[in-house]
């Protein structure tokens, strides 16, 4: 075979690569898990929640309480003054809990339970 064609057909099969592992990163974004649990408030510190998971829950195992942030970007915390002390809430989140007492998770969301 010609150099110069052995050199086309490689150079396309890396960009093919190339292009194939660049697409797989920006779609990682939608490929996470998101995981729901039911808690009540035990106590709010404005842009942190303390919760008691709900019985039954498998977060109730890891700890019987855990803070809850909302990051909005990498700076800011969301403002979660509207929840007050026993709301029930519904929280979505990563699935990753941070092993401390409290156990500490980041969340997508913290929405009210009617």
């Amino acid at each position: 075979m010609n150099k110069k064609i052995l050199f086309w057909v490689i150079l396309f099969i890396l960009g093919v690569i190339i292009i194939a592992a660049v697409y797989r990163l920006i779609t990682k974004q939608e490929d996470i898990e998101k995981v729901t649990f039911n808690a009540v408030v035990i106590e709010n510190n404005g842009t942190s929640l303390l919760v008691n998971p709900a019985e039954g829950s498998s977060e109730l195992n890891s700890s019987d309480k855990i803070v809850v942030r909302v990051p909005s970007d990498n700076a800011v915390l969301k403002d979660l003054s509207e929840f007050t002390k026993g709301s029930k809430v519904k929280i979505i989140y990563d699935g990753m809990i941070m092993e401390s007492y409290p156990a500490q998770i980041n969340a997508y969301s913290v929405e009210f339970i009617r």
